[in-house]
């Protein structure tokens, strides 16, 4: 008999139906297909409220029991594979439950709900389970089921140390190497950002000291910390699944600065900085966001140095000018010595209505500055001069007072004079006349 080319497709759709059904029966019902491949044996895996990434929740192993090589008794040993050994022939099978980790496969499984106890953990590496030669089995009644046993993942709980409030919790699988050596956050060498590891970011603050009690007593030392929890594998129990850390944390975004480079890379007015080394700013460029913004941060100096930095006012937009443009009410620096520090205004810059000094251009009230030194040169060129009062030059700032000494700062006119441009310093103050 002819078929046509449609005819032909006919039957072929006919028969991927019918092998699509089968195939679906076969895993729908895998004793009823073992049965009849003579397969009599088989050991059930149960997810046990979990699933495999097969998408089921029961795999099953089926052996005949007249294949398998016998004892001297006559008795079969089968040693069993784990679901995701990777010696099965097809793809291994790995069971997953969110939020819990797998204690292991048990063979006995009391109690119900919350008071489910797993014993007779199962030794895949040691172990082999018998089958008697004399049994009557059947594919249908599995001679061994074996249980997953989900243990909660362990977690650590953050708290704000001050306020007390929960801000996170992290979790950890107890399977993890580094449960002995968690990483706690650190400052990371390169960039003196903060590196969080397995710990979470608190938006609009950044990690302080870390401590074990609410009181704030007992603070952790070191980089490093240990989690308290422990398996019971006998009987798959958690001991001490959760651990309490209560953080000092700083307000704003704080960076540990060791390097010139490393201040100038995340220069921001708004930035927070601890110093861990001295600056030494001789090949590195200091930062125009300080030299002309409103400095809003806070620098804790630690008795550290700031050094060789050298800025020059070029840009006539910009009317406050200093190792920082503006400090404001919000602003702090503390402990910290700027040597070496010199300010040039250049020809040709802008005098009228803008504001100079050494360190600031403008200082705000409120201002905090405690423990900072500062000593340099403030270079003015001579034909910057534009013949105006409307100015403020200052050794420490123009425009605002500043309780520290300036008995370190000079200011010399640079460069040709022939407009005889003078100089005279009264008070802390930088004031430009002319030669009669």
């Amino acid at each position: 008999m002819k078929l046509n080319r449609k005819g032909m497709l006919l039957v072929l759709l006919i028969i991927s139906v019918l092998l699509v059904a089968a195939g679906c029966a076969a895993t729908n019902n895998p004793y009823r297909t073992n049965d009849e491949e003579g397969y009599n044996i088989s050991i059930k895996f149960d997810a046990n409220g979990g699933f495999f990434t097969t998408n089921t929740s029961v795999i099953v192993d089926s052996y005949n029991l007249a294949d398998l090589p016998k004892d001297s008794n006559g008795d079969a040993q089968i040693a069993l594979l784990a679901p995701n050994d990777p010696q099965r022939d097809k793809a291994a099978f790995t069971a997953v439950k969110n939020g819990y980790f797998l204690a292991g496969w048990y063979a006995q499984r009391n109690g119900e709900g919350e008071n489910i106890t797993y014993a007779d953990k199962w030794d895949f590496e040691n172990s082999t389970f018998t089958v008697k030669a004399d049994g009557d089995y059947s594919a249908s009644e599995p001679v061994l089921t074996l249980y997953a046993a989900w243990v909660p993942l362990f977690e650590i709980e953050i708290y704000d140390l001050n306020s007390g409030t929960k801000i996170n919790t992290t979790t950890l699988s107890p399977l993890d190497t580094d449960m002995e050596h968690i990483q706690l956050p650190s400052w990371d060498e390169k960039t003196g950002a903060m590196l969080l590891g397995k710990f979470p970011k608190y938006d609009g603050y950044t990690w302080g000291d870390v401590y074990l009690d609410a009181e704030g007593t007992q603070k952790v030392e070191g980089a490093e910390i240990a989690h308290p929890g422990k398996i019971n594998y006998a009987d798959a129990t958690a001991e001490n699944p959760t651990m309490k850390l209560y953080v000092d944390y700083m307000e704003g975004e704080w960076f540990y600065i060791t390097s010139a480079k490393q201040l100038a890379n995340n220069a921001s007015v708004s930035g927070n900085y601890i110093l861990g080394a001295d600056l030494d700013f001789t090949d590195q460029i200091w930062p125009t966001a300080f030299m002309h913004g409103n400095f809003t941060g806070t620098i804790v100096g630690n008795g550290h140095k700031i050094s060789n930095v050298s800025v020059t006012q070029t840009n006539n937009s910009k009317v406050n000018t200093g190792l920082f443009g503006q400090l404001t009410e919000k602003a702090s620096i503390s402990d910290v010595t700027f040597e070496n520090t010199t300010l040039t205004i250049q020809g040709g810059t802008r005098v009228t209505g803008a504001s100079f000094g050494l360190l600031a251009g403008t200082v705000s009230d409120n201002t905090q500055i405690t423990g900072v030194a500062i000593d340099g040169v403030l270079q003015i060129e001579a034909d910057a001069y534009f013949g105006t009062d409307d100015y403020v030059i200052g050794l420490l700032c123009g425009t605002g007072s500043l309780e520290m000494d300036d008995s370190n700062i000079t200011c010399v006119l640079i460069g040709e004079n022939p407009q005889g441009i003078t100089v005279t310093v009264e008070n802390g103050k930088v004031i430009l006349g002319i030669k009669e």
